[in-house]
Order: C-alpha cells, then structure tokens, then sequence
C-alpha cells in the first residue's frame, strides 16, 4: 500500500523514495486524486475553509468571553462567589417585664439602632474602611479593629460598634452602606427604665455582654452582641427575664447586605417579674428623702414583718441606669465614678455603718433572755457612768433618772444599756459580756447575710476580740478592753450593719421573734401565664427569744412613741412603735453622726416595718423620724386604711 503523506513521479516508473511530507490536508488532496486507492467522494475545498472559519469564529468568542470573565471581572465574580449565600442571623428577644405589687411597670423594652460588623464580610484591607466609617459614625475606630482581631476574621457572630445610632445617622448610613462592606444598622430592643432615680439600685440595668460573662456562661448561647443582666435584679434574674432569641435564614450578598429572607423563627420574650415592691410607696419614700435632705448620702427599706417581702428600697442618690442600657460613654462614666457621693453605691445593703440606739431593742431582748435584767430592773441614769477612772456619758447630760427597760428603750438611755451590756459592779450586774452581745447579735441577723434576692449584698461586722485577732496584727490593736463592750452595747466601736439588717431584726422584734429572709421578687410568670417561680417567706431563725420577753422589748418601742423620743408618730391614723438611732463615726469629730430611725405599724398587728438612715445626718429625731412618719402616713391613707 502507498505512503499517502509521500509523492511519487509516475505510477508507471519504478517507486522512489518520498521527497517531503505533507500535512494532513495536503495529503487527504493527494490520495483523492487516485480513485483506485480511495473509494470516498471527493469533499469540495471551499466547504472546508467555510467550516473552519465559522469553527474559528466560535471559539475565538467563547476564549474572548473566558478572557473576560476569568482577567477583567474575575475579582467581582470571585467574591460573588464567596458571599452570595444563606446565613442564619439571630433575632434578639425582648426581656421580661418587671412589675411592681400593683402590676405598674417599672420597664420598657423599646427599639435601638445599633451599628454592627460582621468580620466574614469585611474586605482585606478593612482598617481604612473602619477609619473611614468612624469618623462618619463616630466610634473609636482602634477599639473596633482590636476587636475584630480578638474574636477573628471568620466569625459570623455580629460584633457591636455604636450602641443607640439616632435616626437621622442609620438612615445617613443605609444610603452609603455599599461603602462599608460587613457593616449594617440592626433594630434591636433595649430597656428604657421608667423614674430612674428611684428604682435604679433596686432593677440595675443591662448593657453589652463581656468577655469574662461569655467565660462565665460558656453553654447559655450569649453571643458578641448579646445583652446581659449587670446589677440589681437585671442580674439576679438573668436566667428569667432574658428570653429566647429568634432566628432567620436569609441571603446575602458579597458585602454581606441581606437580599432576601427566606424564613423566620420568631423570638420568645422573657419571663415577666412581679415584685412585693411598691411602686407608689418606694417613690413617696425617695421624693420625701430628697425633699428634706437634698440629693446627699441616705438609704431606706420598708418590709412586711410577717413574711420578709420587701416593700420598698431606696439609696440616694440614685443614677439613670438608663445610661447603661442605651451604652454608656466614657464621659458619663466617669462623672458616675467620680462623684463624691457615689450615686452608684447601694446604701441600703451594702452601706456599712454603727447602728447606733436602734441596736438597743436587741440588748434588751438579750439581757432579758440572759437573766441579765428583767422587766422590773431599775438603773439610775445620771448621765455619766464611771468605771475604772473612765467616763462612759450618756446622751442627755444630767441623765434621764430611774430608768425600767421599757422606759431605757422609750428615752435611749445609754447609762442602762452600758449596764446591760458590760455591767455594773456596784448594783450587781455583771452585764452579758462580748461573748453572749456577739452571740445575739448573730441572732438578730448581724454579721451574716440575710440571702436577699439582689447582688452585692454585705455581711457587715459584728465588733470581737477574736474578729480583731482576724483583723489586725498589733498585739495593742488587738486587745479588747471592758470599754469596747460597752461601746458595743449601744451599737458604737467596731460593729456595722447595713440598713437592711436594721430592718430585718427590727421586724423580728414586730412580728415577735422570727428572722426572715428578705426578698423582692413575688413570682415569675411567663407569655402564657404560668408561674414558672413563686418566692414564698424563708424563716431563717426563730425562738431565740421568749414571747414574753419579745412582748416587753415591744412594749418599750411603742412608749417612744407615747412618751419617749418618738412622739411625732402619735399624730398617725394607725399606732405605731419605733426607736431613734444617732451613731457618731468620726471620733475626732463628735458631732459627726448618722441619723437612724426604725419603725412598725399597726403596733398591734404589723404589716409594715421601716427604717431610714440618713449619712451624717446629725440627731435621728430630727433627720430621719420625719421622714418615717411622712412615709407611714402616705401608706396608711393609700394602702392601710383605703
């Protein structure tokens, strides 16, 4: 068979060898020429030039549209690529309500433009972007980026850069946001708390989530932008009043903007609190506070002594938690943190100060118990007792005269309180001694926390020579003398107590002998009405003292009113009994004195329980009785007796 890619001279000669190859076109010509060899039909040349033209055509289209889309628009489409697809955004839930006893609400949960970053969708170079974007919305555009390092640029979770955006900047934004790639404006509700002021220690507030709360709550689903309970029972009830998030699948562009939604599961808001609390009382109580003391240092709580439910709790001054919840700024801050009243302190149970007189319905309900005295015991008030060379004075010069127990309490008398407490060598009483005053003390609830349902609450310090021995190393500051005894017996020296103590023990006296646990929040109760908790009276101890002896330190109280320090209650609508308290703290300075002043009503039944400190406020009958009376007058006519 002949070489089709060779050429020969003649067929009739003898073969030679090929002179040159040809390509394959060329010799698909050659080989038609002889219809021996090749039976096929001969195809016309100008057919296959047309076809390959139009061959040429087609892919030199399809190379030039491949140029076009892999060189000239390749980074477009690339991320294209990347960023258009779903995601799940979480959908904050609206916390609880928090209620008063009256079913007032003290909260609101109202909508906030928050500016937030998503790092999966920000660009490569991004910190320009942020520069940029800072100066527009006006964040610290370091803090952002740090921020976004810490957490890492592949997380999805939004990270937050401008809580409480106005109107007018997130509508300025959403018209650049194409500018501002992985950024966006999100609707998310926040709490607006109603009178501030008043309520402000008792609620606390929310604010953004930190990184030791997410430590600290590694399986609670909190995420970067997440709200969280910080003090008062924004915190201590985190677990109720948060609620479930919501969730939406939806797809998003290359700049990471939603396009479209394509479905939704709503969120569930949070369990509701009913508090014992009483709105109207708790604000008569701070507005009277304030009336007569200016904005200064002062803390009130009211109770009911037959269960602990804590009807009212104030700390002046208060703060506008507000703040807090909307993101406060640095400025704000430090205007809180530096005022010398310190707004954001809670007097009422974590102030520690002497209690000064109003420990005496304890001495007394202690000396009784103990044998000391009894209710027939007379002790000569002159004014001034002497013990080894040491003068003991008490508050009235000249002293008070013959003084019962009943009368020691009606007038404060510290000539028969020192007696009860330390003793008096030459009427025969050796008094109850350090051990047994700690040891009622403790009783009555002091040195200890009482397990109230808020955060923050303090132990305070009951006055011993084993708690100095814990306190200090000197050997002279750690002996104890016969005077700190007595000094303890009318609630001066080392001992302190929070104004919730106070109450508490003073409701124990009330109610005839039984401590309780005080607490604010009645019941939860969720979106459907269920009660998912109801917080029911804890007795924390009871019998340690005799009815009896209870019935007589009760009698003394309601004479303060009758006839002792007290009398100005004697004008209320209901019988009342109390006990005034003036405790200096400033030994260089003896007029510097914390004003106290405890008491219950109806005497006969009580239902209600209370005390207001007033921080050098001077006399107790001057600064803080008023105030009591004011506030048991407002709660006869509004709630007693209506």
């Amino acid at each position: 068979m002949k070489d089709p890619f060779s050429i020969y001279d003649s067929p009739h000669k003898e073969k030679r060898r090929r002179v040159h190859s040809l390509d394959f076109e060329e010799s698909s010509f050659a080989e038609a020429e002889n219809p021996e060899e090749y039976a096929a039909s001969p195809i016309p040349s100008k057919g296959i030039a047309a076809a390959l033209c139009i061959l040429l055509i087609i892919f030199g289209a399809l190379f030039g549209r491949l140029a076009y889309l892999q060189i000239s628009k390749g980074k477009f489409y690339a991320a294209l690529a990347r960023g258009n697809n779903t995601r799940v955004q979480e959908i904050l839930a609206p916390r609880g309500i928090i209620y008063d006893s009256q079913g007032t609400p003290l909260v609101q949960n109202v909508p906030s433009f928050e500016l937030v970053v998503t790092p999966v969708d920000l660009p490569k170079n991004y910190e320009d972007e942020i520069a940029a974007l800072s100066k527009f919305m006006g964040f610290d555009a370091n803090v952002l980026a740090a921020q976004i390092k810490k957490y890492g640029r592949n997380t999805f979770q939004p990270i937050s850069a401008v809580q409480d955006v106005p109107r007018d900047a997130a509508l300025a934004f959403e018209t650049r946001q194409a500018e501002f790639p992985g950024f966006a404006i999100e609707d998310n509700p926040v709490r607006n708390y109603l009178n501030s002021l008043i309520f402000s220690h008792l609620l606390g507030y929310t604010g953004k989530i930190n990184d030791s709360e997410l430590a600290a709550n590694p399986n609670s689903g909190y995420l970067l932008d997440d709200y969280i309970g910080k003090n008062g029972l924004e915190y201590s009830y985190e677990k109720y009043l948060r609620g479930i998030d919501g969730e939406k699948q939806v797809e998003v562009d290359a700049l990471g903007k939603v396009r479209s939604a394509l479905g939704e599961i709503p969120p569930q808001n949070g369990d509701n609190l009913y508090l014992n609390v009483d709105a109207g009382l708790q604000t008569f109580l701070y507005n009277d506070i304030v009336a007569k003391n200016g904005n200064k240092k002062a803390a009130a709580v009211a109770v009911d002594p037959q269960t602990g439910q804590v009807l009212a709790l104030v700390s002046v001054p208060g703060y506008d938690d507000n703040l807090f919840a909307r993101g406060i700024s640095e400025t704000d801050y430090a205007k809180l943190e530096n005022d010398p009243n310190h707004p954001l302190f809670d007097r009422a149970i974590s102030g520690l100060y002497p209690p000064g007189s109003t420990i005496k319905p304890v001495i007394a309900s202690a000396g009784l118990q103990e044998g000391v005295i009894n209710e027939n015991t007379k002790i000569l008030d002159n004014g001034d007792l002497v013990v080894g060379g040491y003068n003991f004075h008490g508050w009235k010069p000249g002293g008070l005269g013959l003084m019962d127990v009943r009368s020691a309490i009606a007038m404060s008398s510290d000539i028969y309180f020192y007696t009860v407490g330390g003793g008096q060598q030459k009427l025969g009483i050796s008094g109850l001694g350090i051990e047994r005053l700690a040891k009622y003390d403790y009783l009555f609830g002091m040195g200890q926390k009482l397990g109230i349902d808020l955060p923050g609450e303090a132990a305070g310090v009951i006055g011993s020579p084993e708690w100095r021995k814990e306190h200090y190393s000197d050997p002279a500051k750690q002996a104890w003398y016969l005077g700190d005894t007595y000094h303890e017996s009318i609630g001066q020296g080392d001992m302190e107590v929070t104004p919730l103590q106070d109450i508490m023990w003073t409701a124990a006296v009330a109610n005839g002998g039984t401590l309780y646990r005080p607490y604010v929040v009645n019941k939860v109760v969720d979106n459907k009405g269920n009660v998912v908790l109801q917080n029911k009276p804890q007795v924390i101890r009871s019998g340690f003292i005799d009815p009896k002896n209870i019935q007589i330190v009760r009698q003394g109280m309601r004479q303060t009113v009758l006839s002792g320090t007290a009398q100005s209650l004697k004008s209320l609508p209901i019988t009342s009994a109390g006990k005034t308290g003036t405790a200096q703290f400033d030994s260089a300075n003896p007029m510097a004195a914390h004003a106290w002043f405890t008491a219950f009503a109806p005497y006969e039944n009580p239902q209600i329980a209370i005390v207001v400190l007033i921080e050098a406020g001077g006399e107790g009958f001057s600064a803080a009785e008023p105030i009591v009376k004011d506030t048991l007058q407002w709660w006869a006519q509004n709630r007693y007796l209506k």
